[in-house]
């Protein structure tokens, strides 16, 4: 087949359709888990299928690996020091426009199902963010025992598992969208809970991984293993079955002929260790489980209560494929840095729609296109917290990037070591350089880069004001859930 690729200026001028817009966003997907991806256990025929059919990123990661902060880099375009999501449990900064009101305002019809996580329901006009449609819940991780609210409609009770409802939640607001407004381009994300834990609760004729067949990453300390290869045997079967619902969506594109016109994207939030380096979900593992010391009775890290929010590659890269017929090139890859603030002017400039001022990522629609076009030597990569309770505690505050090689982060007042690893020669990063004399040229280099990019998205993280009970910046920050209040219902 031969591709007619059209730059995005193009679209602008109206040569082409403005194309529909699917975005299928699971929860804690680390790269490295697909068969595409050449994992030889896990079974993923439709994503995989996908991947044949587009574009995949093998370079795509989570600037911010948490799973608000993720939300609110995709649909602003903007860092967590400047969209107001710290963490979880942060309001949005209401001065800045997101991804579904740009669009909308293009001549977008768009809607959301399954998580959110930027706000609790019900969903009024001003708590959708410029999304026509939500049929949502705010965080629910127990996948059969989960309810959501359409609009302010609700709460409505989820019969069976969760994944598969709003799937067919999102078949149903596709075949309207197409009953109702056949000359309106949509947007639609289709938000799952899963793989995020808890691991096993997934239907059982996905059951299919023995965990002794397992193969470990080295960087998983031998105490771990046994636990390490339960949960990720459960974490496949989450992936399988989430796999099907991909495939019960791309079936429902083509049966109502819009498959041909429909940008498809899929991708996730941040990744999840999975035991690597120590981190593992010590509620999970059990008493009997010794995972606080390693072989040798050393500590392990600080923290075992923590999958995510590091500066490692389990924490940050995250799977990111692209189909768009006749337009997204079929079955490349490009080893093209991304970050998660690149979708918005990214997608925006795609569907010939301005990106708004202020937005900081940087628009990739010539890669998607298979065309030469500016790309960046680095992503920036921050944890801010603690919206969630003990994150700064467990994790401390830090600032990182990633090149294409090297992997380098540090700790606000060196609360931890800094990190650095050489990706090519350490792909699991067991070899911690920094601080080594024959790197310091290194590190001194990608310390220039790091406060370059601090300098150049206004991060205060060296010299900002900060609480002096959390140590976090003072950013104007707003809580959303009442816990994080005091007493006197005054936001904390």
């Amino acid at each position: 087949m031969g591709y007619i690729l059209l730059a995005p200026k193009q679209l602008m001028k109206g040569l082409m359709l403005p194309p529909n817009i699917v975005y299928i966003l699971d929860d804690q997907h680390r790269y490295g888990v697909l068969g595409v991806d050449g994992n030889s256990i896990i079974q993923t025929p439709h994503l995989d299928r996908l991947a044949e059919q587009g574009m995949v990123f093998d370079q795509s990661f989570s600037s911010c690996p948490i799973c608000a902060p993720y939300r609110a880099q995709l649909f602003t375009g903007r860092y967590s020091h400047c969209n107001g999501v710290l963490d979880n449990e942060y309001k949005m900064h209401c001065d800045q426009v997101t991804l579904a009101q740009a669009l909308k305002s293009g001549g977008y019809h768009t809607g959301l199902i399954g998580k959110w996580h930027l706000g609790y329901p019900p969903y009024t006009k001003e708590a959708r963010y410029g999304f026509d449609y939500m049929a949502a819940n705010n965080a629910e991780h127990d996948y059969y025992r989960m309810s959501y609210f359409e609009n302010e409609r609700g709460p409505i009770s989820i019969d069976g598992w969760a994944p598969e409802e709003e799937t067919s939640l999102a078949i149903r607001f596709l075949d309207n969208h197409k009953r109702s407004q056949p000359n309106k381009p949509l947007f639609l994300v289709l938000s799952y809970g899963p793989p995020h834990s808890p691991y096993e609760r997934y239907p059982s004729e996905y059951d299919i991984y023995d965990p002794t067949q397992i193969e470990l990453r080295p960087n998983v300390p031998k105490a771990m293993a046994d636990f390490a290869r339960w949960e990720i045997a459960h974490y496949y079967g989450n992936i399988s079955a989430l796999d099907a619902q991909v495939g019960r969506l791309m079936d429902a594109l083509e049966s109502l002929d819009m498959a041909s016109n429909t940008l498809v994207i899929f991708t996730s939030d941040h990744g999840d260790h999975l035991s690597s380096h120590g981190y593992g979900k010590e509620a999970d593992a059990g008493p009997d489980v010794p995972i606080w010391q390693d072989e040798e009775g050393a500590p392990m890290h600080p923290s075992l209560c923590a999958s995510k929010g590091t500066p490692y590659e389990e924490s940050i890269h995250i799977p990111f494929i692209a189909k768009f017929p006749g337009r997204v090139p079929a079955g490349q890859r490009t080893s093209t840095l991304m970050s998660s603030v690149d979708i918005m002017p990214t997608l925006l400039s795609l569907c010939g729609v301005d990106i708004p001022p202020g937005v900081q990522g940087q628009d990739l629609s010539q890669v998607f296109l298979g065309l030469d076009g500016p790309v960046s030597d680095s992503v920036y990569l921050q944890l801010l917290g603690p919206g969630w309770p003990h994150r700064g505690e467990w994790l401390g505050f830090w600032r990182g990037l990633r090149t294409e090689r090297w992997t380098y982060a540090r700790w606000h007042k060196g609360d931890f070591d800094p990190l650095l690893f050489d990706r090519d020669r350490d792909p699991y990063e067991m070899n911690n350089l920094a601080g080594q004399a024959a790197f310091a040229d290194v590190q001194q280099r990608l310390e220039a880069r790091l406060k370059q990019w601090m300098e150049e998205t206004g991060d205060p993280f060296d010299y900002g004001r900060r609480d002096p009970d959390t140590g976090m910046l003072e950013l104007g920050q707003k809580f959303i859930h009442e816990k994080y209040l005091d007493p006197t219902g005054v936001e904390s």
